[in-house]
C-alpha cells in the first residue's frame, strides 16, 4: 500500500516515463551507443550526418556528444585529421566535449592549445597543458 507521498512521486514520474517511452519507440536513444561499427555509422546517417573526418570535428566543435560517440563507435580515430576535433572543440569552448576527447584518448596538441588560448578559453587551456599540451 503506498502512502501519499508515494502517491505523489509517482504521480510526478508518470509523465517522464512517458516521454522516455515515447523517445525509445520512435528510435531515439537516451544514450549513443551502437552495437556495432556497423549501426553506428547507419544511425550517422539517418541523423544526416556523413562519416567523415570534417563531420566528426564539425560535430566536436558544436559540442555533439551523441554524433562524437557515434563517430568512435564507428570507428573513428580521436585523432582523425590531426587532431582537429580536440582543436576545433577547444576553440570553441566546449569544455564537457574536450573533457570527452581527451579520456577516450586524443592527443593534446599545441594546435588545440593555442586554439583554446587566442579565444580566451583559459580552462580550457589548463586543462591541456595539464594533459600535457606543449607549444
Amino acid at each position: 500500500m503506498m502512502n501519499s507521498a508515494s502517491t505523489r512521486v509517482s504521480r510526478m514520474l508518470r509523465p517522464a516515463v512517458a516521454i522516455v517511452a515515447v523517445c525509445c519507440s520512435l528510435g531515439f536513444g537516451i544514450a549513443a551507443h551502437a552495437a556495432d561499427a556497423v549501426s553506428a555509422r547507419a544511425e550517422l546517417k539517418q541523423i544526416g550526418l556523413e562519416y567523415t573526418e570534417p563531420q566528426f570535428a564539425t560535430s566536436a566543435g558544436a559540442g555533439d556528444m551523441v554524433a562524437v560517440k557515434l563517430f568512435l563507435d564507428g570507428g573513428m580515430d580521436v585523432n582523425a585529421g590531426g587532431g582537429a576535433a580536440l582543436g576545433v572543440a577547444a576553440g570553441r569552448g566546449k569544455t564537457d566535449m574536450v573533457k570527452f576527447l581527451l579520456s577516450k584518448g586524443a592527443k593534446p596538441t599545441a594546435n588545440a592549445l593555442q586554439f583554446a588560448r587566442t579565444r580566451g578559453h583559459k580552462d580550457i587551456e589548463d586543462m591541456l597543458v595539464q594533459a600535457g599540451a606543449k607549444e
